[in-house]
């Protein structure tokens, strides 16, 4: 399987199929002029709170790390507020952005983890970060996303069958 194949296939995963409308939605802030969206992921808030989600956009060799906050409805579909947001160089055509549906670090156990890495398939068919040179965890209590040590930040995929 090629990487952008694996690529591909972990952003449609990353989108529960009751939540693709909700972040992708037209009530979804349209990304930055010569930015294009190229992947997104619905995230936990506190108990009871407001609900958020991460976009990534792409601005020509740079990439974008938007996290939006859910502020209202328009009928079905959710209003969101980005809140904050982070630009990020990748040191390679290799490197990319890894989200938290497949990255945990060690530090902080319970955050949801963004990552700038590499995957590499591994004997066993699954897929493991290598050279992850950044990391952000989403901190809800300040709402923003804030840089973390890339030691003990791990990325995963199991095997296809």
């Amino acid at each position: 399987m090629s990487r952008y194949l694996l690529a591909i296939a972990a952003h449609l995963a990353l989108i529960p199929a009751g939540h693709a409308s909700e972040a992708r939605g037209k009530s979804a802030p349209p990304p930055a002029k010569g930015c294009v969206e190229v992947g997104g992921i619905t995230l936990s808030g506190a108990a009871g709170g407001p609900a958020y989600a991460a976009a990534e956009l792409k601005c020509g060799a740079k990439l974008s790390l938007v996290l939006r906050r859910r502020t209202g409805m328009n009928g079905n579909l959710p209003v969101w507020t980005a809140v904050d947001q982070v630009t990020i160089s990748k040191p390679s055509p290799r490197h990319e952005l890894l989200l938290p549906a497949y990255c945990l670090s060690s530090q902080f156990p319970d955050a949801a983890v963004f990552a700038l890495g590499r995957m590499v398939e591994q004997p066993d068919g699954s897929y493991q970060s290598e050279n992850v040179v950044k990391a952000w965890r989403f901190d809800i209590k300040r709402e923003r996303l804030a840089v973390i040590p890339v030691n003990g930040v791990l990325c995963a995929v199991d095997g296809v069958d």
